[in-house]
């Protein structure tokens, strides 16, 4: 009996668009990043800052992490384009970058 594959026509589609999506990542990976060295403060707060506690964290540190996260996931993703959890864990580490700077920006 054969495997059969869940959403092929995504998966071919995936396939098919690799560079450009893993190029957008990288780039907005790299611009979060960026962006996040030049405005952010010295220390950072994972958490808003509305909840009760807070735990700062060097600056390098927070976007270093977010940043390897979606990079490593993108070139995995670019070496394997029919996983989705790759792509799945690229995104997310581009939302975790993203989230540090509104959480500590607004």
């Amino acid at each position: 009996m054969a495997k059969r594959e869940w959403f092929p026509r995504q998966r071919d589609a995936l396939q098919r668009h690799r560079n450009l999506i893993t190029y957008l990542l990288v780039v907005l990976g790299l611009l979060g990043a960026l962006v996040g060295w030049g405005l952010l403060p010295d220390m950072v707060t994972i958490r808003p800052p509305t909840a009760a506690n807070h735990h700062y964290v060097p600056k390098g540190q927070g976007l270093l992490l977010n940043l390897a996260m979606t990079e490593i996931f993108a070139a995995l993703f670019w070496r394997w384009p029919r996983e989705w959890v790759y792509l799945a864990g690229s995104l997310i580490g581009l939302l975790f970058t993203f989230a540090l700077l509104y959480n500590n920006l607004v």
